[in-house]
């Protein structure tokens, strides 16, 4: 049996940086509105979905190949730390690019480059024309 009445409003779970969920709450007082959720409604009416387009988001994706222990290590801190894997994998590859070498580890500073020989040691002289 159909009834007239509207559903009620479910709740919607969405990640956002802390930055926007303060900008929420600024926006919030500056519009006198009861909640965030008054705000995302306002900001959802206000909004041109029309003229969106999407930033493009410069990123590859590359396949790598883990030992299963270090595929199950980074599984189990992503559920222990509640994030995708792929979080984690770039924190850890961000972190990497940011560690400076042990000093042991670091090739050694170019000089001038040898001129090359053929074997048996002896340069070969261009002929005079």
């Amino acid at each position: 049996m159909a009834t007239d009445h509207p559903l009620a409003p479910t709740p919607l779970t969405f990640e956002l940086p802390r930055s926007l969920v303060e900008r929420i709450h600024s926006c919030r007082a500056r519009l006198g509105l009861k909640s965030a959720s008054a705000v995302v409604r306002r900001a959802l009416e206000c909004f041109d979905f029309a003229a969106y387009t999407a930033p493009r988001r410069e990123q590859c994706q590359v396949s790598v190949r883990l030992s299963a222990a270090q595929k199950r290590l980074l599984f189990h801190h992503a559920r222990r730390q509640r994030v995708s894997a792929g979080v984690l994998l770039r924190s850890a590859l961000e972190a990497l690019a940011l560690r400076r070498p042990p000093a042991d580890s670091r090739p050694a500073k170019a000089g001038r480059k040898a001129a090359a020989q053929p074997a048996g040691g002896r340069r070969l002289r261009r002929k005079k024309r």
